[in-house]
């Protein structure tokens, strides 16, 4: 599943204003999970005898994918031991690997922490997405005409494939997405601000056409969270409080989110593909609490998943949920909170138990798993 490096940049940037307004934490880690060498005793759970525990095989020993947005991709353990840092910014897990943008260098990272360079970009990239077999890739540049282009690139080659619509219309074509069914990008406006609790942004859904160029919008529209290697289409609806999924059958149904449901972030499929996690406000008006949902993909409404004050980060192959502990600054209506249990989790799948994984400095999270 494609996790947006652009709507990641955003929430990082406000999951900072909100640590720093919650007061400083406990300082138990660097920008740097603990290393082989270093004792684990500060990322230990505080229920020891239900801390994850790792396996020789890939499918049972993920490494968990933590982009730090001060230029760092790691991989780590689940006993919270990095085996691999590439510098860059995060892009995407495609394939099992994962896609970091380094200046012009585009780079594959794999399970077992080995870097291979894929190719190198043009002008100033952004928002890349990769073909699944790793061979090409469509990205975004941006001149000094403030022109917005597409490019298509693979080794050794790469063209302009269209030219984004002149900035006077405010909005541009960013790549989203490429899988099977086809290649995505959202319709941006530009000169995008603003803050709060719940801000992350997300945008109508294209599909574009890598022979002409021609961008063609998805309809009835579609606020992108998510598009499935099927096809199916996680839309959210904020005017609603609700996530829509779109199957290629032409079938629908609406996920309701309940009270206050239209404040929502942070939607991730799980990687079977049947499961939504969703973090919404689970307080009642006027104060504000983050709160973790979770639903079938096919269910007409979302549960309480585990309790107040935290936000989905993402799942293990397992069923697991991983999670950070977040409190709503009181400028904002932020309920009681202790920000002292700040920090990322692991939460068991049926929510009822979790454990820490390690507190995670500055804006650092967990983006996803291999």
């Amino acid at each position: 599943m494609t996790q947006r490096s652009r709507g990641l940049a955003v929430a990082a940037a406000v999951a900072g204003i909100l640590l720093t307004a919650c007061g400083t934490t406990t300082p138990v880690a660097s920008h740097q999970s603990p290393s082989a060498s270093t004792s684990t005793a500060a990322a230990e759970s505080p229920s020891p005898s239900s801390a994850p525990k790792a396996s020789p095989t890939p499918t049972s020993d993920p490494r968990l994918v933590i982009w730090d947005p001060s230029n760092e991709v790691r991989l780590a353990r689940l006993d919270a031991r990095d085996i691999a840092t590439v510098k860059g910014d995060f892009q995407q897990i495609v394939a099992g690997q994962v896609i970091v943008l380094n200046g012009t260098t585009l780079i594959a990272l794999n399970h077992n922490g080995i870097a291979k360079t894929l190719g190198h970009l043009s002008g100033s990239p952004s928002a890349v997405v990769v073909k699944p077999d790793l061979s090409q890739w469509l990205y975004m540049t941006w001149d000094a005409g403030q022109v917005y282009r597409i490019h298509l690139g693979s080794a050794g080659h790469d063209r302009v494939i269209t030219t984004n619509p002149a900035p006077t219309q405010e909005q541009i074509f960013r790549p989203y997405e490429w899988n099977a069914t086809g290649v995505y990008v959202t319709k941006e406006p530009t000169g995008l601000g603003g803050a709060g609790p719940f801000l992350e942004y997300h945008f109508p859904l294209a599909k574009l056409d890598l022979a002409s160029g021609k961008v063609s919008d998805v309809s009835p529209a579609c606020v992108a969270y998510a598009v499935l290697n099927d096809g199916t289409m996680v839309c959210g609806n904020r005017a609603t409080g609700a996530i829509e999924v779109r199957r290629p059958s032409g079938t629908s149904n609406s996920i309701n989110l309940g009270a206050d449901a239209n404040t929502f972030i942070r939607v991730a499929v799980s990687p079977d593909g049947r499961r939504v996690i969703i973090g919404r406000n689970g307080a009642k008006n006027p104060v504000i609490n983050y709160q973790m949902a979770v639903a079938d993909l096919t269910a007409p409404s979302a549960a309480a998943f585990g309790p107040l004050d935290y936000l989905p980060d993402s799942w293990l192959p397992d069923g697991r949920v991983v999670a950070t502990h977040q409190c709503v600054i009181s400028d904002w209506g932020g309920g009681p909170c202790s920000s002292g249990l700040d920090g990322t989790y692991f939460f068991s799948a049926d929510g009822r138990s979790h454990s820490l994984f390690f507190k995670l400095a500055g804006n650092a999270r967990v983006v996803g798993s291999i």
